[in-house]
């Protein structure tokens, strides 16, 4: 008699990978987003007023202080619909609804906190600085060829001194690296990685610390183009492109995010099944105007 082979059903997906975003979190929140809510109004304090030293003429010249706003959008982002059928949902042994819903909220996550760190990335010259390190290190930009100048502990140094040169609060302060630039800060001694300090606290998705800025990293971060022109999320990646670290203080940053909304068709006659999917509002942009409190470090060719 021919053996019988028996095939086991496991209980447990294998799930999609994502990256981690808790990063976005500490910045200020734009809250009451709904899905009418389009943009964002940001009041901006206008000019300082003149200080007169021992005024002997009275009255002192009055005048006025015109204020302004900076706008940012808020994207309505939707995930595709998917179809559940009643026969798959019986045929599978694992939750295959909950694994479905759930990508679509974490991918719906992933696509909010890319938005935002490409909203928070300067572009104005005076908040922008390049590497200088010897120029040996391979071009780590997706689709980059040749080297760029590697990341060195006076880069560090300049990028936290922007902060006190800006006059920037002293409270938290936060940079974002890319995975494949985060190798290079391991190599300098003054980064402190987490993993060898249990009893320092630190907050969600922070790797280390490094001149009072702590550290997150990112399987990808922001991108910026040979000029330090910071790359749209969806432009073609070039040859020259290079990476680069936002560093912010929660202050000067700002994020307006909704809750996501689930959708779902159940019972449909024309699926024969469940059809579902999600969707949120979510942006971001700086704070000031003048991009104050807000910075990046881009690798130099």
């Amino acid at each position: 008699m021919a053996e019988q082979l028996l095939k086991l059903f496991s209980k447990d997906i294998q799930k999609n990978l994502f990256p981690s975003s808790e990063f976005y979190k500490n910045s200020k929140l734009d809250g009451g987003i709904n899905v009418k809510a389009a943009t964002v109004e940001v009041p901006q304090s206008g000019a300082l007023p003149t200080v007169n030293v021992n005024p002997s003429s009275f009255p002192l010249s009055v005048g006025s202080r015109v204020d302004s706003v900076i706008s940012y959008n808020v994207d309505l982002l939707a995930t595709d619909p998917i179809a559940i059928q009643d026969l798959n949902e019986v045929v599978t042994n694992y939750n295959k609804r909950a694994d479905i819903l759930g990508d679509h909220i974490k991918v719906l996550n992933k696509h909010a906190a890319d938005r935002i760190a490409f909203s928070w990335a300067p572009t104005l010259a005076a908040q922008i600085s390049r590497t200088t390190g010897a120029a040996d290190a391979t071009a780590l930009a997706p689709g980059a060829t040749g080297t760029r100048k590697v990341l060195t502990l006076n880069d560090i140094i300049d990028l936290a001194g922007k902060f006190d040169t800006d006059d920037v609060m002293e409270d938290d302060r936060y940079m974002l690296v890319d995975a494949r630039m985060y190798k290079q800060l391991l190599k300098i001694d003054a980064f402190i990685n987490v993993d060898y300090v249990n009893n320092k606290p630190t907050v969600s998705g922070q790797v280390g610390e490094i001149f009072g800025m702590k550290v997150f990293k990112r399987s990808s971060a922001v991108n910026f183009t040979t000029a330090a022109v910071k790359k749209q999320l969806t432009a073609a990646t070039a040859i020259t492109d290079n990476l680069g670290i936002v560093a912010w203080s929660p202050s000067y940053v700002r994020r307006g995010e909704g809750t996501a909304g689930v959708y779902m068709d159940t019972k449909s006659p024309l699926y024969l099944g469940t059809v579902l999917n999600a969707a949120v509002r979510a942006g971001g942009t700086f704070g000031r105007e003048d991009q104050k409190g807000v910075y990046a470090l881009v690798q130099e060719a």
